[in-house]
Formats: structure tokens, sequence, C-alpha cells
């Protein structure tokens, strides 16, 4: 066997991790929804400083160092599937680019569309698990938090602000992540 014929063997191990394959990236898609994020909104937070709240991302338990690849895809699919359903409720400020809003949700359901193809493909994939304490439960707990913030502010335009703040939070987050993996 020749080593050009190895070649295609080689290709496919060194990018086996189903954030390393083409369909998989989200890196434009993830960029596009933080710009989404940054432009829909105009208005100042500082009339709102009295309804802030730290949502208490859970860096602990996804600790990127810690994180293997193949469970990267299951974390970023997750924080994807929840963002689309806080921004799905359809009680967003009325003060924001409704348009805006759309695009993301479709952004969004595009890259759910992506991530699950990507583990359909990894047929090997698990809930990871770090430790003591549980990524998927951790996340799952992280996000309850804020859509009971934004329901016990009434869905108030300071919340939904706050919400897109740490959102973008999120978004950074997964950015670096599939970085990392990409690499």
């Amino acid at each position: 066997m020749t080593s050009l014929s190895l070649l295609p063997v080689v290709l496919a191990l060194l990018c086996s991790s189903t954030l390393c394959s083409l369909g998989c990236d989200l890196t434009q898609g993830l960029q596009e929804d933080f710009s989404l994020l940054n432009q829909m909104s105009t208005s100042s937070l500082v009339p709102c400083l009295k309804e802030w709240n730290n949502f208490s991302f859970p860096k602990e338990a996804l600790d990127r160092s810690q994180l293997q690849k193949e469970n990267a895809t299951v974390i970023v699919y997750e924080m994807v599937h929840q963002i689309f359903t806080l921004f799905s409720q359809n009680v967003t400020p009325a003060t924001w680019n409704q348009t805006q809003v759309i695009q993301l949700r479709i952004g969004l359901d595009h890259q759910l569309g992506q991530l699950e193809s990507c583990l359909r493909q990894d047929a090997e994939w698990e809930v990871p698990s770090l430790g003591s304490e549980n990524p998927m439960m951790a996340l799952k707990s992280y996000f309850q938090g804020i859509s009971q913030y934004l329901k016990g502010k009434g869905y108030s335009r300071c919340a939904w602000e706050f919400t897109r703040v740490e959102i973008r939070r999120c978004i950074l987050f997964m950015s670096n992540l599939t970085r990392k993996f990409k690499d």
C-alpha cells in the first residue's frame, strides 16, 4: 500500500471529531448570532441596573480543558437548543428589532439541524460527565434559572436586556469551544 492510498484514511482519522467536520463548523453561524444579538436592541442598560441578575454560568462543569471532543458537540447542541427555546417564547420586547429576532431563531434552528446531523454521524456520543457535576444537568439548571428570571420579571424589557447580554456570553463560550476542537 502506498503512502498516497493511506492519505484519505489519515485525513479521516485526523478530522473524525464531529466539530471538525465541514458540516459541523458553526463558526459563521455563531458569529451571526452574536452580531444579531448586538444589533437587535439599542437600549441602555443603565435604567435596568436594579434588575441585574448573576446567572452563574456553569464554568466549572463546562471546563473546556476537561471536555472531550465527542462531548463538545453534545454541549453545544444543548446550549443552542436552550437558547432557541428561550427566543421561541414570542415574548421578546416589542422595542427590539423583530426581524432580527426572527433571523436569530432561524439561524439557531439551522444550527440545531447541523448539530443533529453531526450527532447522528458520531454514533458513539454519550452524555458528558465530568466528576461529580454533570455538564448537561448544570446547563439545564442554568437555562432554567434564566427562564425563571424572565418569568419572574414578567418578561420585562430590562430582564430581556440582561438575558440578551448573558446569551452573548454563551455564544462566546460556544465559539471558543468549537474553535478549540477545530484547530
